[in-house]
């Protein structure tokens, strides 16, 4: 939060570019706590002049659970299909289950997986991977809201 604090206050003193983001996508960890809780929190510390640009993302109960939400597409990068259990709100399970998943398909976990988000994300299919985690679906449903605001906009001032 204090990061997001900070990058507000930049927000209202004006980016060193001079350019201001269309859509501010702020991250944190729903650990154990519901999406809708996460994002009021989240919306408490939003300034108005930011809160028409907010989308939340919340995973539940952590980050490395949205990189095993699609199987198929985990598969095709890292070579192996965990078995992933439905929000178990244990501390550090989905990061275990991650690591190990990458050294289940013969490679090093040097960042305990997060090495292949990019991969994994490229690969993702954004609906299945809605389907088989609630939070996901959330911040994508965030997400859609908030692209299709933007795009009402663009046409209002075509």
């Amino acid at each position: 939060m204090q990061e997001f604090q900070a990058y507000q206050r930049l927000l209202g003193r004006g980016l060193p570019s001079g350019r201001h983001p269309d859509l501010l996508v702020v991250a944190m960890d729903g650990n154990c706590s519901t999406f809708n809780a996460k994002r009021s929190a989240i919306k408490q510390e939003t300034k108005e002049n930011v809160r028409h640009m907010l989308v939340s993302a919340c995973p539940n109960p952590h980050i490395e659970r949205w990189f095993l939400a699609d199987p198929d597409s985990f598969y095709q990068v890292v070579g192996y299909r965990p078995d992933v259990a439905s929000e178990k709100c244990e501390r550090g399970y989905y990061k275990r289950l991650l690591s190990n998943a990458v050294k289940e398909g013969s490679h090093i976990p040097t960042l305990g997986g997060i090495e292949f988000a990019r991969d994994i994300v490229e690969k993702m299919d954004l609906y299945r991977a809605s389907k088989n985690d609630a939070s996901f679906k959330a911040f994508m449903d965030d997400l859609r809201n908030g692209l299709k605001s933007l795009h009402r906009s663009d046409r209002r001032k075509k």
